[in-house]
């Protein structure tokens, strides 16, 4: 497998001992799949207990001022692992508003609200990508990504962006009678740094991917480039094409992400203030947001 770490987030210094217990939405939502929900309940700072998940909460979702569907609960059969509220008929679409009311004994009705993200599209012609490999040890090669991409930004104002990058790889392995099998994985999102540091970019949790709005792209025709390594292993891993997803985010998954991403590089500094993260969620906290991927295949030599 690729040499990359798993990114992970830590929560603000907030003392939650002397707040009442809140309950937390999580729902990124996007037109690749029904739309799922997770609730969840605060827990004091310092607590070492588990993550309480919600089970018996009744939620609704509308689209526009009509009511659509009432989500069920699958459990889940890892307990490290939450359940989770699904649709049974509800993909989201481009354009459409939606709202999640959820109703739980003993506290107050939730709610949240967002509108689904029309597409944004990458201009194939204008994508340059440059992988260079160098043997870095006695089992490693050192990948080394250059990649520009230009956006097709729309006219109009209000767009929000969430630009990753991944390489596919495969496993080989040698079957008794000699043939060679290749098993397909795609890596975490890569590790990159923009090229030119003026261009408003925000990044993402450890450098893996970048959030910004169309101020990002006025001045330079849309176009972004970037640059980062990874390391494989030579004799057993074999590089496959390179991908790259443009999210057009709602501006709560924007708002969301952005904090999200703020406080990760905060936990890293102990002379920072505390990041409070963004929530639309009415009543409660947490994060129900819409957005709308386009992934690009670009192949590679080898």
């Amino acid at each position: 497998m690729l040499f990359l770490l798993p990114s992970c987030e830590r929560g603000a210094r907030i003392d939650l001992d002397a707040l009442p217990t809140e309950l937390v939405v999580q729902a990124n939502f996007s037109n690749l799949d029904t739309l799922e929900v997770v609730v969840s309940k605060t827990r004091p700072s310092l607590s070492e207990e588990d993550i309480v998940y919600v089970s018996n909460g009744a939620i609704e979702v509308f689209v526009g001022d009509f009511f659509v569907d009432r989500l069920g609960f699958i459990p889940s059969p890892i307990p490290q692992f939450p359940g989770y509220y699904i649709s049974s008929k509800v993909v989201p679409q481009p354009g459409e508003h939606f709202r999640m009311t959820l109703d739980v004994p003993g506290f107050k009705r939730v709610q949240a609200q967002s509108t689904m993200p029309y597409p944004v599209e990458i201009d194939t012609a204008f994508t340059n990508l440059l992988i260079e490999k160098e043997e870095v040890d006695v089992t490693n090669n050192m990948a080394t990504i250059t990649i520009g991409v230009k956006i097709l930004d729309p006219a109009s104002p209000g767009h929000f962006y969430h630009l990753n990058f991944y390489q596919q790889g495969y496993d080989l392995y040698i079957e008794q009678d000699g043939d060679t099998l290749k098993t397909s994985f795609f890596s975490l999102p890569l590790v990159i740094e923009p090229e030119d540091d003026a261009i408003p970019l925000i990044p993402y949790i450890e450098n893996r991917g970048v959030l910004f709005t169309e101020e990002a792209l006025a001045g330079n025709q849309g176009e972004l480039s970037f640059s980062g390594t990874f390391k494989y292993r030579r004799e057993d891993q074999e590089l496959g094409d390179f991908i790259i997803e443009l999210r057009s985010v709602s501006p709560e998954y924007y708002y969301y992400h952005r904090s999200l991403a703020r406080q990760f590089q905060a936990s890293h500094d102990p002379f920072s203030e505390p990041v409070i993260l963004y929530t639309n969620v009415e009543n409660g906290l947490g994060v129900f947001a819409g957005f709308v991927p386009r992934f690009y295949q670009v192949e590679t030599t080898h």
